[in-house]
């Protein structure tokens, strides 16, 4: 049978106070029998240099405290006062130093044992709550594990964790060497979104004419060459978008014949499919509908990186360009995924004016913001690409804009600039938009 620690501890008290009183009366009783023995006619030692049955008391009181150290002593001084009365002791009075000492002895030692108990359970106490603490974090500290888990898979397509996303996508694959899709771009494509989207067996192909090339440029895990007839993927060619398991063929499970879980076409801004991204393993809970859509973003913008490195003309102005590929990307995120982008547009009505705001907005530019100065012979025009803000994170960035240039220049941003800005909702082109400026037919 089982008990608790308490349990045990409670039943073993009466053992323990008989125990007490037994070694009390035991060793007290010895050292009187030794006393007796040793010196018949002088058993305490009395007119010896040394009171040897002293020491009884005194190991009582180490071993049990203070009130035992007392009760031996007592017992001790007990013996002594009828030894006295039946005349065995020498001397004709009653020991009264001796008896003093004894007390002071052992109530000494007693008091000097209880202390130091005192302390040790202090410290065993404070060991006890410390080890309940550390148990606490512990399971704390397991329980928050778990939970920061959770919630990296569940904000896996918020806006802080997509914006994270496209900065490391730009800086990374912008730089690749080599034009258009090739093993090197593959090879980062696919690394990023195994970073974000727990990929395990994965591919990208070629696609020309809709139709795949022959072996993939990139691959990892054990992936096998996908057929090319495969539903799954047809289905994502024809469609122009991400197509899952679980999302359009949740319904034609009997008719599906397929390896893969998922195919995501990476598809221009011009809807002009380049490639496919085809997956046959990725985790259980990566398998959800924000982590795909984080999949299908960065696959747009991977798109539209590998298109924008084969057709950029060089005699034409390269920023003008980039900024015109990333205008009409936003067009297609706010369209296709309700992602928000906010343009801004600058005319000044002198070149100082032009040159001083925008050093200032550059100053200012966040890691995915796109500047571009518009093309125009007639006058200085600037705009601006605000990408994953809403129109209240434009009116804070102007208003961190206008706060700086008085900082800076002692104006106010409306008397060097004309400003223009538009929400891209999918809605309206913001390039037609913008055109508009170069027509001189935009209006506020």
């Amino acid at each position: 049978m089982s008990y608790t620690q308490e349990n045990a501890g409670t039943e073993r008290l009466p053992e323990r106070f008989l125990l007490k009183w037994f070694e009390t009366l035991a060793v007290t009783a010895l050292f009187v029998f030794i006393g007796a023995w040793n010196r018949p006619d002088d058993p305490f030692f009395l007119t010896g240099s040394f009171s040897w049955p002293a020491l009884a008391p005194l190991l009582v009181a180490l071993r049990y405290g203070f009130f035992m150290g007392l009760v031996s002593s007592l017992l001790l001084l007990g013996t002594v006062g009828i030894a006295f009365r039946l005349t065995l002791l020498p001397g004709g009075e009653f020991p009264y130093v001796w008896s003093t000492g004894i007390l002071a002895v052992s109530l000494l030692a007693g008091e000097f044992r209880d202390y130091w108990e005192r302390q040790a359970d202090k410290l065993k106490a404070s060991n006890r709550y410390r080890q309940v603490r550390l148990e606490e974090f512990t399971r704390n500290f397991y329980l928050l594990k778990v939970s920061h888990d959770r919630l990296e898979q569940q904000i896996a397509g918020s806006s802080s964790s997509l914006r994270e996303a496209l900065r490391r996508l730009y800086h990374e694959i912008a730089h690749a060497n080599g034009r258009g899709l090739n093993s090197e771009t593959g090879d980062l494509m696919l690394q990023l979104l195994v970073r974000y989207g727990q990929l395990q067996i994965a591919a990208i192909y070629g696609v020309n004419n809709d139709t795949l090339v022959e072996q993939p440029v990139a691959r990892i895990g054990n992936f096998k060459d996908v057929h090319k007839q495969d539903p799954l993927l047809q289905h994502a060619l024809q469609e122009r978008k991400l197509v899952s398991l679980q999302s359009e063929y949740r319904q034609k499970l009997e008719e599906l014949d397929t390896n893969l879980l998922l195919a995501i076409p990476l598809i221009t801004s011009q809807q002009t499919v380049i490639g496919m991204v085809v997956v046959e393993a990725m985790p259980f809970f990566n398998f959800q509908p924000k982590t795909l859509r984080l999949l299908a973003i960065l696959t747009g913008h991977m798109a539209d990186i590998v298109h924008q490195q084969a057709h950029i003309s060089p005699e034409a102005d390269t920023e003008w360009q980039q900024f015109r590929f990333q205008m009409d990307r936003a067009d297609c995120d706010a369209r296709d995924h309700k992602l928000p982008a906010a343009v801004v547009h600058f005319s000044f009505a002198s070149e100082p004016d032009a040159e001083t705001v925008t050093a200032r907005i550059r100053q200012l530019r966040r890691g995915l913001d796109v500047i571009a100065e518009l093309p125009d012979k007639n006058g200085h025009q600037l705009a601006i690409l605000l990408p994953l803000t809403d129109e209240l994170g434009q009116t804070a960035y102007l208003q961190r804009l206008e706060d700086d240039i008085r900082t800076h220049t002692g104006k106010t941003l409306s008397e060097l600039a004309q400003v223009q800005s538009l929400m891209i909702t999918g809605k309206t082109s913001a390039s037609e938009w913008l055109s508009g400026f170069l027509k001189g037919e935009a209006s506020s």
